[in-house]
């Protein structure tokens, strides 16, 4: 009863959930900046009877709505957040900016978040409806993308009390993300310098690019003396100018350095540190190195990936339409060439024996129509959330459905433009579902609840949370 009433319940109200998502997908705000899409959402969850407190974590955008009473607390975590640089009309299968240079939804977060609020007010008729004691939370989490702003809430004590966390992802497959998650340190370096005249008297100047440029030489070379995990990049944000008979009296580059553990990128971290000072000493310049941040890996449940896995199979994966399919052919086509044999790689990669299963169910097809089978994946997916952060608190599950035309590119221009399609808002409205239903199984089974908060402590016996953002460190104001 409870799948019919939930999801009939989602269905009935679908048409506003579609209006809320093609609206955020038009603000299209960067991180910290979604001041409209963080209105529309928690406007629509006051308004049928959420308590909304706004501002939370000294974030602007970010809020928590609340409904119900007492244990257990669930929780559904909320993105909306789009990117730089990924302008694009929708519907359409070539490159074509709204606002060359502009914002677009290129992860789809306008449904992620959207999805999370259904799933939540879906939740709350259904323990209204069935006399059930709990508290429903959403979480509205600005900045997912680099700014990590699950982490300042985390850090807050935010998501202490609660039972678990949900959400899901946007994606070209319908599948139970059962894999780990890359960590990041991230650091900027700065050095100063002594300008001159690079010819009459360059021996008086101190350059502060030469420090740059040893610096990530000597990072290269360490490249091949860290594990294989590790995965050092960088960009020089700051080349000290234009003139190159000047010498440069400031430089600065940034570093993003990632592992399958936090603990061991902040140590590779250090070790660039101190490349950086002896490119300091080398130069005769002065160095500033400042930590800026970073992510989690994953601390995995399986129990709670189980439950939401066979509420997927009960739901069963993304549902589509011909005119879907002929829409994904034709945006296939500007895909890059190699894009699915790069979809098997990553499958064979994460799957081992079982994407050899999986492959020939897929392969040329525009649409992914099965669901993954579920398997606890020992490997780091190469990517990287703030979702994590938040299952050093509680247990937490994410996962996919198809959204987009099978191999699409993430972080793409191609995904915005399907940001609007109707194989999108099925995949957002199946999320929903799954979501709800997960948190329903949670309200009635108490033993699952029980199985699940024993493995989350067991997986944290001797493991100390390291917040990757300093005790004084705020999020920007925009």
């Amino acid at each position: 009863m409870e799948i019919q009433d939930i999801t009939n319940f989602i269905d009935e109200n679908k048409a506003q959930y579609i209006q809320i998502a093609d609206r955020i997908w038009e603000y299209a705000e960067l991180a910290f900046r979604e001041h409209q899409s963080s209105k529309a959402l928690s406007k629509t969850l006051e308004e049928v009877g959420f308590k909304v407190t706004r501002g939370v974590s000294d974030m602007d955008t970010a809020f928590v709505a609340e409904t119900g009473r007492g244990k257990p607390v669930i929780a559904f975590l909320g993105e909306y957040d789009a990117l730089p640089g990924l302008s694009q009309e929708a519907n359409v299968t070539t490159y074509s900016p709204i606002v060359k240079g502009g914002p677009g939804h290129g992860c789809g977060h306008h449904i992620l978040g959207t999805s999370a609020m259904a799933a939540a007010i879906a939740l709350k008729n259904y323990i209204e409806n069935n006399n059930l004691s709990g508290t429903i939370r959403y979480y509205g989490c600005p900045a997912e993308e680099g700014g990590a702003g699950k982490i300042y809430m985390a850090r807050d004590g935010l998501f202490n009390d609660t039972e678990c966390a949900i959400t899901w992802h946007p994606a070209d497959d319908n599948n139970i993300w059962s894999m780990n998650f890359m960590a990041i340190q991230n650091m900027r370096i700065h050095f100063t310098g002594i300008a001159s005249h690079s010819a009459s008297q360059g021996h008086l100047g101190r350059n502060a690019l030469s420090a740059v440029e040893l610096t990530n030489i000597a990072s290269n070379y360490l490249r091949g003396h860290v594990q294989r995990d590790v995965c050092i990049n960088y960009a020089v944000t700051d080349a000290g100018g234009t003139a190159p008979n000047v010498i440069q009296a400031n430089a600065e580059v940034v570093y993003c350095v990632r592992a399958a553990t936090y603990k061991r990128a902040k140590e590779t971290a250090e070790r660039i540190k101190e490349i950086a000072q002896g490119a300091a000493m080398m130069t005769g310049t002065k160095v500033e190195v400042e930590f800026t941040g970073g992510l989690s890996e994953l601390v995995p449940n399986r129990t709670l990936e189980r439950i939401a896995y066979d509420k997927f199979l009960k739901i069963g994966p993304v549902s589509y339409t011909q005119d879907d399919v002929e829409f994904c052919k034709k945006i296939h086509a500007a895909f890059p060439e190699n894009a699915e044999e790069s979809t098997f790689d990553t499958l064979r990669y994460l799957y081992g024996p079982i994407a050899e299963e999986i492959i020939p169910k897929i392969k040329g097809k525009y649409i992914n129509d099965i669901i993954y089978p579920y398997t606890e994946i020992p490997h780091p997916k190469y990517g990287s959330t703030d979702v994590c952060d938040v299952s050093w608190f509680t247990p937490t599950v994410q996962f996919t459905t198809a959204c987009y035309a099978k191999d699409t590119p993430g972080h793409s221009w191609q995904e915005v433009a399907q940001g609007k399609r109707s194989l999108c808002h099925n995949g957002m409205l199946t999320a929903a579902k799954i979501m709800a239903l997960t948190g329903a199984e949670l309200f009635t089974n108490p033993e699952a609840v029980a199985k699940m908060r024993a493995e989350f402590e067991k997986a944290m016996e001797g493991r100390n949370y390291l917040c990757p953002i300093a005790p004084y460190q705020k999020p920007p104001k925009y």
